[in-house]
């Protein structure tokens, strides 16, 4: 065990020799730098904290309490006038809902007389439509003949071959 703690001792003493080295050669650069980013660190924790504190300043210095409770006055006025605003669209739209409630609420009452009439239900889909003469193919149109009758016709996907391994 001797030699291992030489060796640490020779690893300790390398290392520290290195440092001193370092030291040595650029001592004056990291004096330097280091005094520079100190005051650097300094100055911008100065201008913080004076800029947090003129801020709060500014809003509390900046109204009278009376113009703060004018402001506060005039916000609860517009939050009044919008709320009202949107009272007035919900109400609107309540009774558009209560409308066709209604109507739906009629129109199964007169489902139900003409089934008692013997008349029969009404159809629960919506209203047939006409078969549209307008077909989406052409009157010339072949499934033999390829693709619309113009150019290219039928044509294979390119084979793919296996890139390698297992297969």
């Amino acid at each position: 065990t001797p030699f291992f703690t030489e060796s640490k001792a020779v690893v300790s003493t390398q290392s520290t020799g290195y440092v001193w080295k370092v030291f040595e050669t650029h001592g004056y650069v990291i004096l330097i730098g280091a005094i520079v980013a100190y005051y650097v660190y300094q100055r911008s924790v100065q201008y913080l904290e004076e800029k947090v504190q003129s801020r709060k300043s500014d809003a509390q210095e900046s109204l009278s309490p009376e113009e703060q409770m004018n402001r506060l006055e005039a916000m609860r006025r517009a939050r009044e006038k919008q709320q009202a605003i949107v009272d007035a669209a919900a109400a609107v739209e309540a009774e558009k809902i209560r409308e066709r409630e209604e109507a739906a609420r009629k129109e199964k009452i007169e489902d139900w007389e003409r089934h008692k009439k013997g008349m029969g239900y009404r159809s629960k889909s919506s209203q047939p439509t006409a078969e549209s003469s307008k077909t989406l193919k052409a009157d010339n149109f072949s499934p033999l003949s390829g693709h619309g009758g113009s150019g290219g016709g039928f044509r294979s996907n390119r084979p793919t071959f296996s890139r390698g391994g297992g297969g």
